[in-house]
């Protein structure tokens, strides 16, 4: 009985959660399809009744898309769990494993197993979504060829990463003691620091060409902002992003001393030296008002915080039996505390996106101080929104729930543009 419960009580939960979820959705959608919040936007943003409606058209579709989409999957999801689906996939883990696979073979199998069923399931929607509604709306460049190289890519590095860093955690737990917890976090966070270093020089490229900003306008204005603002780069790039999409972008990336500006070609080819600079501008005061380091900061000491959880609920047998589990294990802790989790992250996703749109406002203030005033970048945010074809209304209460960014109006208002 007391399974039972906990078993219901979960899918109630997660029942519950989908549902404010959709109503958030709904709420969102009647907002900026409100005929007055369209008028102060095409007002304020000087958008064309024609352009706006393409901006309509593509929201529609990717409301729509998401809506069924959701609901599929909570169905499928909970169905899985309430018919025992963990169980089953355990049961088929130890079989493959043997007997004598041990604890760590056997987690490694089940997850995999897990992997696989999430692949087979989530990729047809991400086709759909790459050559339906992107492609539609002409966003979508990827060949289909690229598309399904880019998934057995992305598989094999995540069965290479993934199983290392699995199987490392599952040692470690098994090895370690009441302890483990402690152990665990120092590697994750030993391995998170490690593909930091290896994604700019071999893992990005794996995915993407990137080739050196020729000699020009754009890179002297680029050497000119990191020497002003003492950023140590070890090289301006292009990425090909255009043979994917038509979003445009802009980022740094590395550790431990000299880092690399990677720029989207899309954005370079779509805007002029001074707007892609004031974009760049903006990436850059994350890294000079150290909301990197504290974002690292912050996601280690909350990865600490999660693995010391887990540790508590980890002897709690009726946790495993209720999903299916024969007993306690340490893949069936990650599994069943990462699902309930989900649930309570749900509810934290404000917390987080305060601080992220604070962090967003204070780099446009450092891109306005450092680009040669607001203009640049507010003319270069107008940009991005028209090739992208983003919303820029959003009500209120959906934008604390899913926007890390602040909403367009309310960014070019702090710039003191409007």
């Amino acid at each position: 009985m007391e399974t039972g419960l906990i078993l219901t009580a979960f899918l109630v939960l997660r029942l519950a959660q989908h549902l404010a979820e959709r109503t958030l959705s709904r709420v969102n959608r009647d907002y900026w399809t409100a005929p007055e919040h369209q008028a102060e936007a095409k007002r304020a943003l000087k958008i064309s009744d024609a352009d706006f409606a393409k901006t309509l058209a593509y929201s529609e579709d990717k409301y729509r898309f998401a809506r069924w989409t959701s609901w599929l999957s909570l169905a499928v999801t909970l169905a899985f769990l309430g018919f025992g689906g963990l169980g089953l996939l355990e049961r088929t883990a130890v079989a493959l494993v043997g007997a004598e696979g041990g604890p760590v073979l056997t987690g490694l199998a089940f997850f995999g197993l897990l992997g696989l069923l999430s692949l087979i399931f989530g990729t047809p929607f991400e086709y759909y979504r790459n050559f339906g509604i992107e492609a539609r709306h002409g966003f979508n460049r990827q060949t289909v060829k690229g598309f399904w190289l880019d998934r057995l890519k992305a598989v094999l590095l995540g069965v290479v990463l993934g199983g290392l860093l699995l199987g490392g955690l599952l040692a470690i737990m098994q090895a370690t003691g009441p302890t483990w917890w402690l152990w665990a976090w120092l590697a994750m966070s030993g391995f998170s620091f490690l593909t930091a270093w290896l994604y700019p020089t071999f893992l990005a490229p794996l995915f993407n060409k990137f080739s050196p900003v020729e000699d020009g306008e754009l890179k002297q204005k680029i050497d000119a902002l990191a020497a002003r603002i003492g950023f140590r780069t070890a090289g301006i790039f292009v990425m090909d992003a255009s043979k994917r999409s038509s979003h445009g972008n802009a980022y740094f990336t590395g550790v431990m001393g000299k880092k690399r500006i990677v720029l989207f070609d899309t954005l370079v080819q779509s805007m002029g030296a001074s707007e892609v600079v004031a974009v760049l501008a903006h990436e850059l005061g994350h890294f000079k008002l150290h909301h990197i380091r504290w974002g690292v900061i912050r996601g280690i000491l909350s990865t600490g915080l999660m693995f010391w959880l887990l540790s508590l609920c980890l002897p709690l047998a009726p946790f495993y039996e209720a999903f299916g589990l024969s007993g306690i294990s340490n893949y069936g802790a990650l599994i069943v505390f990462a699902l309930w989790f989900g649930i309570l992250d749900f509810g934290l996703a404000p917390i987080s996106n305060w601080i992220s749109r604070k962090n967003e406002f204070a780099a446009d203030a450092f891109a306005r101080q450092h680009s040669g005033g607001p203009a640049e970048l507010a003319a270069a945010l107008l940009k991005l929104r028209e090739t992208s074809q983003a919303m820029p209304l959003s009500h209120p209460l959906f934008s604390a729930f899913y926007y890390s960014h602040p909403p367009l109006l309310e960014r070019l208002r702090a710039l003191g543009v409007l």
